[in-house]
């Protein structure tokens, strides 16, 4: 589809973002089906596995500086019409992460236990159990970074290219293996021991090597919009004129994730303090705030690749366009999910656990996590836009600012007060609406002065 001269703008956004939207809300689903599955556990096993996961996607902000920056330059390279500038750029990229995530993997595989202890740190009294078990799942899921992490770079490299669907298509293979292998391991079937939390390990590193290997063999395929030749000596070459293009981009979207990640683990530190329940409370709400956050990453994924296309045609106007196009559908879809988190919290937090005292603790925050969604569909989606320019420098001092700063601070006054869980996620009601309206401000008044990133 040519995403660039197409007159009906909401067609060519919905054929952009459907793709890539449908991804991320399969990637939720799994991750529910995950936790629900371990839930059936106990608390415990649950807590464990969402501070492995959380430890995890702390670890997705490294690959973030090349992936960011690989899709907005082939986006604006394709929008050119240069295809063999979008390829030099995909293949720097992707060896650069196989190298980096390898030793990456290595440090999480080792240092997994000592990471979960660092986390609960300020627990009252530590529980040995969601050490252990914690650290285990880490550990087994560590060992899968390189290939998993570099899926994340190919799918960034289908997407800027305009192609959305394969990553669809290798997200929801990775998916279906993934939830197959919990069936197998955690409970135990046929010849399959019942490993518990081991077994939902062996099955996410399991699904994730497999997803990262064929997404690799695709790219030098046929079947990839700028299919690439493979040189050993060439691929392993890095230039570095090409590679500090991409990390000029995508550094600061890295630091981005990293400052929001580092705030996830220092909240989830302070829920240690109020207790295992409060823990696995956090889990469930973290995972629920996964569950629109997801989607919305998908709109951010189309707004990279429209405006970046857009800008790379130097069709400004269109750029805009498209970009609050996408935030449009994007607030359309979260709200609505809004909805049933704010009349059903019960309903939700059964889906994950029976235990009465962590549906009790849930129920507030998850109504606030509801009335957060528009201000949520505004951020993903504009820091999306802003990044098929280029703009990421500017998004990452915001973030810093209100989530190491305002938000921090909130949550640690109002747990100081009594507020607890409901303290957490009421500061970060306050901050997100904040954090929106600078970043609106941002994109209508930096898309209509930016500068090609392809010359």
């Amino acid at each position: 589809m040519d995403i660039v001269n197409t007159e009906n703008l909401r067609r060519t956004v919905i054929y952009i973002a459907w793709p890539a939207v449908l991804r991320t809300f399969l990637n939720m689903i799994v991750q529910i089906v995950d936790m629900a599955m371990v839930g059936r556990l106990g608390a415990v096993p649950l807590a464990a596995v969402g501070l492995g996961n959380q430890v995890f996607f702390f670890s997705v902000a490294v690959v973030q500086a090349l992936s960011v920056g690989t899709t907005a330059l082939v986006a604006q390279a394709i929008g050119k019409g240069d295809p063999e500038t979008a390829k030099k750029v995909a293949r720097q990229s992707l060896s650069a992460v196989l190298v980096t995530t390898f030793f990456l993997s290595i440090l999480v595989v080792i240092f997994s236990q000592r990471i979960i202890n660092g986390i609960v740190y300020f627990m009252p009294e530590k529980n040995l159990e969601i050490i252990t078990l914690g650290g285990s799942y880490l550990g087994i899921v560590g060992i899968s970074i390189s290939l998993r992490f570099s899926l994340l770079v190919v799918n960034g490299i289908f997407q800027g290219a305009g192609d959305t669907r394969t990553p669809l298509y290798l997200m929801t293979l990775t998916n279906i293996l993934n939830v197959i292998g919990n069936y197998f391991l955690i409970f135990g079937a046929g010849p399959f021991p019942a490993l518990g939390v081991q077994g939902a390990a062996l099955a996410t590193c399991g699904a994730g090597l497999f997803g990262g290997g064929l997404g690799i063999v695709l790219l030098f395929s046929r079947f990839s919009p700028i299919p690439l030749n493979f040189r050993l000596s060439k691929f392993f070459t890095l230039q570095k004129q090409i590679l500090s293009r991409v990390l000029r981009i995508g550094a600061p979207s890295a630091a981005e994730q990293i400052i929001i990640h580092s705030s996830r683990l220092l909240y989830s530190m302070v829920v240690a303090s109020l207790g295992a329940l409060a823990v696995a409370a956090q889990q469930i709400l973290h995972n629920t705030y996964t569950m629109t956050y997801l989607p919305g990453i998908g709109f951010s994924l189309a707004a990279t690749t429209l405006v970046g296309q857009c800008l790379g045609a130097n069709k400004k106007k269109r750029a805009l366009k498209s970009g609050m196009e996408t935030t449009r559908l994007a607030l359309l879809i979260m709200s609505a999910a809004g909805l049933l988190f704010f009349f059903f919290p019960q309903t939700v937090t059964r889906f994950f656990t029976r235990e009465a005292g962590v549906q009790e603790l849930t129920a507030h925050p998850l109504m606030l996590l509801a009335l957060t969604q528009p201000a949520i569909a505004y951020i993903v989606s504009l820091t999306g836009g802003l990044r098929g320019a280029g703009d990421t420098r500017w998004v990452m001092f915001l973030t810093l600012i209100n989530m190491l700063g305002l938000r921090l601070g909130l949550t640690l006054l109002l747990v100081r007060i009594g507020w607890g869980l409901t303290g957490v996620w009421l500061a970060m009601l306050i901050e997100s609406y904040l954090r929106a309206a600078f970043i609106l401000y941002r994109f209508r008044h930096k898309i209509p002065e930016v500068k090609p990133l392809i010359k």
